[in-house]
C-alpha cells in the first residue's frame, strides 16, 4: 500500500454493466481503516443508499477533469481478501470468461458483510458432526503406503496424483501428509465432491486429529455456521477445512496443502451460474500463488489428470488393498437371458439368491441405481406421447413419494397431468429410479430393513449423517442409492453390491460417458469386501460385451486408460485439446439458431485469417442434446483449442467482441464437464 494514498480504487457491481473499478476519495476519518480487501459503502449515481464495493488498489492521482466522491463508510473493517487472493479472483474471472463480481459472489459469502451482520446468532440446530470424539487408535502405514508417502514428500512437482485402487488406504496417506503440514505451521484444505462424502471424511479426520482444529464448509450448512467458520478461519484457528467445491475459495490462512479426493468426479465442476469453474484448476492456481502443494487422489483418475501426472513424473500408484484384503469377485448377469426365461423383475435370480444369503449371514447389501425418482419417463397409453417438461425438452420424472412429476433441470412439478397430444390421463411408467428400486426391493424382501440414500434425503439437517450412522451400526440390511453411495463408504460389513442397471451411465451422448460409466462401476464395486470378509459384486446389464464394463469388472483402470486415451487422441478431445463450449439460447428458436450460425461463421473466418484453423477447431452449431431448457431453445458451438493459453486468449478475445441483442443469451463454458 502506498504511504497515505489519497484515493482508493474500488470494485463496484453496477448491475447489467457488470463490475467496474472507480476511484474514490479516502476521507480523513477512514484513512486507517481503508486497506486492500475491505468492504465499503460508496455513493453511485442517484442511489441514496449507496453501493457495496471492495477496495482493490490505491493511487494519488486522477485523470484531469474527474472529481472523486468520498467513500461513505466501511462495512467490514477486517480485509476480506489479500493481494494474492485478489490475484486468484482476477485469474478465475479472466480464465472462465466472467465478471469479477460473479467470482466474488461465489468466493465471498455476501450476506456476512451487510449491515445486519450482527444478526447472526449461534446455529439453532447443532451439527452433530461436531460431537465426534478423537479416537485412541494408532494407525501405522503399511510398507507400501509408507513408500508412496515418502515419494510424494520428495516430488518436485506442485501437483501430484495418488492413484490407489478401492480400499488401498489413500486416506491414511492423506492423514500423514496433513500431520506433516500442520507440524510446519501450515494449514490444509481437504475437498470431496459430494456433501455425504465430505461428512464421512470429516468424521474420520476428527477421529484422527480431534474436532477443535477441523471445520466444514459446503452448501448444506447454515449461514450461521458458515459465519462462525469464517471468523475462525480469519483468526487462523482452523487447521483443516473440509468441504465441497466452493471451499476452495475459503480464506484459509498459511495454506500448505490442498487435497482433492475422488478428483475424477464431475461434482468439482460448477456448471451454473458463473463462474463455471473447475475446482482442480482453481486449486492449481491457488497453490501457485501460496506456494502450497496439491494432491489429487482417486481409484479411477480422470483421463486428463492421469495423462498430466505421467508426463510430469508425479504419478504414485497403490495397487494393493490395505492389509492385503482381496478385491471382490465381480459377476456380470445378462438381463436379456433373464427376460427370455420369464424373469421380468428388476432383480436377476442370482442377485436375489445372493441378497438372501448375504443378510442371513449377518452382512449388508448395497444396490446402485444411478437415477433419482421412480421412473425415467412416463408414456400416454392412448397415443404413446411421452410426458415432457413444459419448459424443457426432456421427460419429466415421476416421484412416487409426492405422486407428482418433476423436471430435474428447472424444478417444475406437475400433479395429475393430461396428455398434451390427446388429452388422455392413462399413463404407464417406464425405466427406473431409486424410488422404483426401493419399492421393488421392499416387495421382494419384505422382512429386511431397507433405506434409500440419494440427494432427496439431504433436505433435512443431519438426516444423511443419521442414516449413514445407522448403516454402519448394522441397523440397515439393504441400502439403495445413486452415485452418492459409490464413493467413500467404508463399511466392513458390506459384502454384496448389486448394480441394478450397469448400462445407464454408458448411454449418454457425451464423449465422457465411457469414463463416467467405468468410474462409477469400479467405485461402487470397491464398497464390497473392505474388511476381513470376502466381497461379491453383481453387474446386471443388457450389453454384457461392453469393453468398459468388462474393464470395470476386472477393476483394470490402466487397460481402460490405454483404450480411452487412443480415442481421445484420434478425435482431439482432452487432454489433446482444451474445450470451450458456447451455447446460444432464446425463446425464439429461429433467432437462437441464426445467432449461433453467425457467431460460428465469424469465428471460423477469424481463426482462418490467423492461419490457426488446424489448431483451433470450430464445430457446429447444432441443437444441444437437451435442446430446450426453461422455455429457451439452445444451440451449441464446440471449440477444440490445441494452442493452450495462447489459443484460449484468442478465442476469448473474439467472444468478448460479440454484441448480442437482448433476446439472445450466450453462455461460455470453459473446459465443460459434458456437452449435453
Amino acid at each position: 500500500m502506498q504511504e497515505n494514498p489519497k484515493y482508493a480504487q474500488v470494485l463496484v457491481d453496477i448491475g447489467k454493466l457488470g463490475s467496474k473499478t472507480f476511484s474514490y476519495l479516502i476521507p480523513e476519518r477512514l484513512k486507517d481503516e481503508i486497506k486492500i480487501g475491505v468492504a465499503v459503502l460508496v455513493p453511485f449515481g442517484r442511489r441514496k443508499e449507496g453501493l457495496k464495493a471492495y477496495v482493490v488498489g490505491f493511487s494519488n492521482y486522477l485523470e484531469e477533469g474527474i472529481k472523486a466522491k468520498e467513500i461513505t463508510e466501511v462495512i467490514e473493517p477486517t480485509p476480506l481478501f489479500s493481494l494474492e487472493y485478489l490475484k486468484l479472483l482476477e485469474w478465475v474471472s479472466s480464465y472462465y470468461f466472467c465478471d469479477v463480481q460473479a467470482v466474488l459472489n461465489t468466493a465471498l459469502p455476501q450476506k456476512f458483510f451487510e449491515k445486519n451482520v450482527k444478526n447472526y446468532r449461534k446455529p439453532r440446530i447443532e451439527n452433530k458432526i461436531k460431537k465426534t470424539k478423537k479416537s485412541e487408535d494408532i494407525h501405522i502405514l503399511s510398507p507400501e503406503q509408507k513408500r508412496i508417502y515418502e515419494e510424494i514428500n520428495h516430488v518436485s512437482a506442485k501437483t501430484s496424483l495418488l492413484y490407489g485402487i478401492t480400499g488401498s488406504g489413500k486416506t491414511e496417506i492423506y492423514f500423514k501428509l496433513i500431520e506433516d503440514t500442520i507440524k510446519k505451521g501450515k494449514n490444509v484444505i481437504f475437498l470431496a465432491p459430494e456433501i455425504a462424502l465430505v461428512t464421512q471424511l470429516t468424521v474420520r479426520t476428527m477421529e484422527h486429529f480431534g474436532s477443535d482444529c477441523v471445520a466444514v464448509w459446503h452448501s448444506s450448512i447454515s449461514e450461521a455456521e458458515k459465519y462462525e467458520t469464517w471468523k475462525r478461519l480469519r483468526n487462523n484457528e482452523i487447521k483443516i477445512l473440509f468441504g465441497a467445491r466452493s471451499a476452495i475459495f475459503a480464506p484459509v490462512q498459511n495454506l500448505g496443502l490442498v487435497i482433492i479426493d475422488e478428483e475424477h468426479d464431475s461434482g468439482y465442476k460448477q456448471t451454473m451460474p458463473n463462474p463455471r469453474y473447475n475446482t482442480k484448476d482453481v486449486a492449481k492456481k491457488l497453490c501457485e500463488l501460496y506456494d502450497a502443494k496439491l494432491l489429487l487422489g482417486s481409484a479411477t483418475p480422470s483421463i486428463e489428470s492421469y495423462y498430466e501426472a505421467i508426463n510430469t513424473n508425479s504419478l504414485f500408484k497403490l495397487k494393493e488393498r490395505y492389509n492385503n484384503a482381496q478385491l471382490p469377485t465381480v459377476s456380470v448377469i445378462d438381463m436379456k437371458l433373464e427376460r427370455a426365461e420369464k424373469n421380468y423383475t428388476l432383480f436377476s435370480r442370482t442377485l436375489k439368491e445372493q441378497v438372501i444369503k448375504t443378510i442371513e449371514e449377518g452382512n449388508q447389501v448395497i444396490f446402485l441405481i444411478n437415477r433419482r425418482g421412480f421412473a425415467s419417463y412416463t408414456q400416454c397409453m392412448e397415443c404413446g406421447e411421452v410426458i415432457e417438461c413444459p419448459k424443457c425438452a426432456i421427460p419429466m420424472i415421476y416421484h412416487s413419494s409426492t405422486d407428482s412429476y418433476k423436471c430435474h433441470y428447472c424444478n417444475t412439478e406437475i400433479k395429475n397431468p393430461k396428455c398434451k397430444k390427446c388429452g388422455g390421463d392413462v399413463f404407464e411408467h417406464f425405466g427406473m429410479g431409486t424410488q422404483k428400486v426401493e419399492a421393488a426391493t421392499r416387495a421382494h424382501f419384505p422382512d429386511y430393513r431397507i433405506e434409500r440414500f440419494d440427494s432427496d434425503i439431504l433436505t433435512r439437517k443431519n438426516e444423511h449423517l443419521d442414516l449413514l450412522k445407522r448403516f454402519n451400526k448394522g441397523e440397515i440390511d439393504i441400502l439403495i442409492g445413486t452415485q452418492m453411495i459409490a464413493k467413500g463408504l467404508d463399511n466392513k460389513n458390506v459384502t454384496l453390491v448389486g448394480v441394478i442397471n450397469a448400462d445407464l451411465s454408458f448411454n449418454l451422448p457425451d464423449y465422457r460417458s465411457s469414463e463416467r460409466g467405468f468410474s462409477i462401476l469400479t467405485q461402487v464395486a470397491g464398497r464390497s469386501g473392505r474388511g476381513e470378509k470376502s466381497g461379491k459384486v453383481i453387474f446386471q446389464t443388457y450389453n454384457k460385451d461392453n469393453l468398459y464394463l468388462l474393464n470395470a469388472k476386472e477393476q483394470n483402470y490402466e487397460e481402460f486408460y490405454d483404450s480411452e486415451i487412443k480415442m481421445r487422441e484420434l478425435l482431439d478431445y482432452p487432454p489433446y485439446s482444451k474445450m470451450i463450449r458456447v451455447v446460444l439460447s432464446s425463446k425464439n428458436e429461429y433467432r437462437a439458431e441464426k445467432s449461433a450460425l453467425e457467431i460460428e461463421l465469424h469465428l471460423s473466418d477469424y481463426v482462418k485469417k490467423l492461419s490457426l484453423d488446424e489448431t483451433i477447431i470450430v464445430l457446429g452449431p447444432s441443437p444441444c442434446v437437451i435442446s430446450k431448457i426453461k422455455e429457451e431453445y439452445r444451440f451449441n458451438i464446440l471449440i477444440k483449442n490445441k494452442l493452450s493459453q495462447n489459443g484460449h486468449n484468442i478465442i476469448l478475445r473474439f467472444l468478448k467482441s460479440i454484441k448480442l441483442p437482448d433476446d439472445i443469451k450466450m453462455v461460455v463454458d470453459i473446459d465443460p464437464a459434458d456437452i449435453l
